[in-house]
């Protein structure tokens, strides 16, 4: 992971374009019966160096797939 862009609504990582989505969204996603897939990426944090997954997420629908983080309520 070495470039994040605000572009508008969407983000780009690492030139892709992407979206957020916490887990409470994906929640949302299972209430409302809308079908996704998720798979890991392992990449590289450029602050540390050390290797980390992402979890990417998939929506059924969406043009772009959501990378899972934290609420910011959740510190």
């Amino acid at each position: 992971m070495d470039e994040v862009f605000n572009v508008g609504k969407t983000l780009l990582l690492d030139g892709q374009p992407m979206s957020l989505v916490t887990p409470a969204g994906v929640e949302a996603w299972i209430d409302q019966g809308i079908k996704y897939s998720y798979r890991y990426d392992q990449v590289r944090d450029p602050l540390d160096g050390q290797m980390k997954y992402r979890c990417i997420y998939e929506k059924e629908g969406a043009e772009v797939p959501f990378v899972l983080v934290n609420s910011p309520s959740s510190g």
